[in-house]
């Protein structure tokens, strides 16, 4: 369980705890499309809830599926352990991952420009810039787009994220992730916030969707003073040319949990579930590493 993530944002943040009804009913549609068809299949968010946003990135432009952000998680312990269960639950995750990480990029991207460029920031530029300034918890000179900044807005590479939601949430079929939509044993602090742990003191945070999970995993490692050695390591990497992968960031999370084996678990899964991560993650630029 993740040891000292703060609560990320009232916009992320649920209020309700998903309804074991509706839960085992979106289980058992997701088992049946399982047995019809060998992987899981989630429902796509009508044209009205679309997500779906072209992404432009230092390479090319990506256009992004649209999602549903996924709002109760379903119940895959309905599912068999095993192929499927594991299908079930990356077919559900990793496009989620996807898209957070180009949200990012984007950010990214943006930054970068407006930082090389001769022609004067404008009004409407200083107030995005300001934002992310603040988003990011940097402390900004007016129109400046400082290195600290760009060290906290980039993209964590696929396969930990995946990983360590499998860590913390058991392949999704943990109660409290079911019940939170928190894939990422985050907790919180303040009295009567979020949900228990049964049987402990412990309090952990609920969102309103997985994909809000993901968003504020990936805020809490981008910001979080916890984290500071995973951004200079990422940002090191980034400056020599380097791939930023999985491998090179795990060994940095020695405060993400109080397991003294936590690294080594992560690497251990990652080892056996790396290429079906990849897999699932294939045309996506971030699957095998972040982009500097």
């Amino acid at each position: 369980m993740s040891r000292s993530f703060p609560p990320f944002s009232n916009r992320r943040q649920c209020r309700q705890r998903a309804r074991p009804d509706r839960l085992r009913r979106a289980a058992t549609a997701i088992t049946g499309g399982i047995l019809m068809l060998g992987v899981a299949i989630f429902p796509i968010a009508s044209p009205a809830e679309s997500l779906s946003e072209t992404v432009t990135t230092l390479d090319a432009r990506i256009q992004p599926p649209a999602l549903d952000p996924v709002n109760e998680l379903p119940n895959l312990n309905e599912i068999k352990a095993g192929p499927k269960r594991k299908a079930a639950f990356l077919s559900m995750l990793v496009p989620l991952v996807q898209a957070e990480n180009a949200r990012i990029q984007s950010d990214r991207n943006w930054l970068v420009g407006v930082r090389s460029r001769i022609n004067p920031i404008r009004p409407d530029e200083k107030r995005r810039l300001a934002r992310l300034c603040d988003e990011y918890g940097v402390t900004c000179a007016p129109g400046e787009v400082s290195q600290a900044l760009l060290s906290r807005v980039n993209t964590v590479p696929l396969e930990m994220v995946v990983i360590q939601a499998v860590e913390e949430s058991g392949w999704g079929t943990s109660r409290l992730a079911r019940e939170s939509n928190n894939l990422f044993g985050m907790r919180c602090f303040s009295k009567g916030c979020g949900i228990a742990q049964r049987g402990t003191t412990r309090r952990f945070q609920v969102f309103d969707s997985v994909r809000d999970g993901v968003g504020a995993y990936l805020h809490n490692l981008n910001t979080h003073r916890a984290y500071a050695q995973l951004r200079d390591q990422r940002a090191a990497l980034a400056t020599r040319g380097k791939s930023i992968s999985a491998e090179k960031l795990i060994g940095t999370l020695h405060n993400y949990s109080t397991s003294p084996d936590y690294q080594q678990q992560l690497l251990s899964l990652l080892r056996t579930n790396g290429d079906l991560i990849r897999d699932h993650g294939t045309g996506d630029p971030f699957a095998a590493g972040s982009p500097a």
